[in-house]
């Protein structure tokens, strides 16, 4: 399959993604982020990941809804 290159003003995208139901968003971000990305994570990568959980577990992270 041929890849092609489409050019989209940003809030346009921003704005698309707003309105995909949380399923499809997250579909969506793990086929674009996390399957194109098969390499070990860096030490940097594993303590960024660590801060996450830990400002998940805290309740200081910023709800998608919120950002909608």
């Amino acid at each position: 399959m041929l890849a092609k290159t489409l050019t989209i003003p940003e809030d346009a995208m921003v704005n698309m993604l707003k309105t995909l139901p949380d399923d499809i968003l997250v579909e969506v971000f793990w086929k674009a982020l996390v399957e194109s990305d098969v390499s070990p994570l860096t030490n940097e990568e594993r303590e960024e990941i660590d801060k996450g959980k830990t400002e998940l577990k805290k309740g200081e992270t910023i709800k998608w809804d919120t950002l909608k």
